[in-house]
């Protein structure tokens, strides 16, 4: 019997963000396990935007992420609709929500079939503690515990919970969920795409030039990113190595504050690249000498860690250098990278130059984070522990 999956995630696919590369590697994951697949998500803001892949059927529900507040609202409730006619013409064995504050009411609506005669589980992913990102964001406090109140009553109305952290755990534990119907699977990275090749030829690709050392981040310009530690960290590591350049790729709410800190430095010393196609990420990172990740200590440490760019940065062969934060141990315990104390930019120039400084140590971290990729980062391995919880 064909084993069909249900998706639905607050993803607009003409952005390359995270929400959209997680969904669509999923997606393409799951497929892979021969699954038949369907998705619903938002209709894409851009006209130009990208299939998440082949023998993946799409339906695109209106998008509310755009529009003054009442259209908004209207839409979110227009969503249903495509939710319901998808769920009965596609009859599957397994929902599949990605959360977010909305999803928590087409859960509520999709479990509502399960007073009919239909045989099926939902399963709903938490990729953070919504609502404290959302107070580090500066959301007000009745937003916030909106927020919370929502997640933790998906979590309590789903049947199979999956947290990328044993913190996000932790917090569902306090709440009284249900410890059974909680797994902690860690996120992926596509190794089939993201892998090793030639750091001249990459440096080259992307229009750097390949005489210069990089150290390189990639990802959302977030708060909780902790990017004004690393350039904190950039006066001493340049005072020491002045062949070393810095690579930031992305974007986000903290782009102005960075443009700012790094004013004072030569274009060529700090490149701002902006968000960048996900079709050209693994020349980015391959030119990344050192893949760097200074996340902060608050919300992080409590909730734990299981960032895409690290192992994405694994999956290159890069070495890296990140927080001590819960969920990221495995840095330090495979021999991929150097961990070093949050919100401390001393340490974080200590540890770029002593790697910066021992191209063989920087080699063997790159084939063990390699080599660890292939066997527990792959999305296949992450989707298979999945739909063991359900098969």
């Amino acid at each position: 019997m064909e084993k069909r999956i249900l998706m639905i995630g607050h993803v607009d696919l003409s952005k390359d963000d995270a929400p959209k590369v997680h969904f669509s590697n999923l997606a393409r994951a799951f497929r892979e396990h021969g699954l038949n697949v369907s998705c619903i998500l938002y209709t894409p803001k851009e006209k130009e935007f990208e299939s998440i892949g082949k023998n993946i059927t799409i339906r695109f529900s209106p998008n509310p992420l755009f529009g003054n507040v009442l259209i908004r609202a209207i839409k979110y409730i227009l969503v249903i609709p495509f939710i319901i006619w998808e769920f009965l013409r596609f009859k599957p064995q397994i929902v599949y929500f990605r959360f977010s504050p909305p999803v928590s009411l087409y859960l509520f609506i999709i479990m509502g079939f399960k007073a009919l005669p239909f045989t099926f589980k939902v399963i709903i992913e938490f990729n953070d503690w919504v609502g404290d990102q959302r107070a580090i964001q500066g959301e007000s406090q009745f937003k916030v515990l909106i927020i919370k109140f929502l997640q933790v009553m998906a979590a309590r109305f789903t049947d199979y919970i999956r947290v990328v952290s044993e913190g996000i755990k932790d917090k569902l534990l306090n709440y009284r969920v249900v410890r059974e119907k909680i797994e902690v699977i860690g996120n992926g990275t596509e190794v089939d795409f993201l892998m090793p090749m030639n750091k001249e030829e990459a440096k080259k690709l992307i229009g750097v030039n390949p005489n210069y050392f990089y150290v390189g981040f990639i990802g959302n310009f977030a708060i909780w990113q902790g990017l004004s530690y690393l350039t904190l960290a950039i006066p001493f590591i340049l005072k020491e190595n002045k062949k070393i350049r810095f690579l930031f790729v992305g974007d986000g709410p903290e782009m102005s504050k960075i443009k700012k800190e790094i004013s004072p430095y030569k274009k060529e010393d700090i490149i701002l690249t902006g968000q960048v196609s996900y079709k050209k990420i693994n020349n980015y990172i391959n030119a990344f000498d050192i893949g760097v990740a200074p996340f902060i200590k608050r919300r992080n440490d409590e909730i734990g860690l299981s960032p895409l760019k690290i192992r994405d940065y694994a999956a290159c062969g890069v070495p890296i250098v990140s927080s001590r934060i819960r969920g990221l141990e495995m840095i330090e315990e495979e021999g991929i990278g150097i961990l070093i104390p949050p919100e401390d930019p001393n340490s974080l120039a200590s540890a770029i130059l002593l790697l910066s400084k021992d191209e063989k140590l920087r080699e063997r971290m790159g084939k063990r984070g390699r080599k660890l990729s292939e066997e527990q980062f792959s999305w296949k391995i992450v989707t298979k522990r999945i739909l063991e919880l359900v098969f």
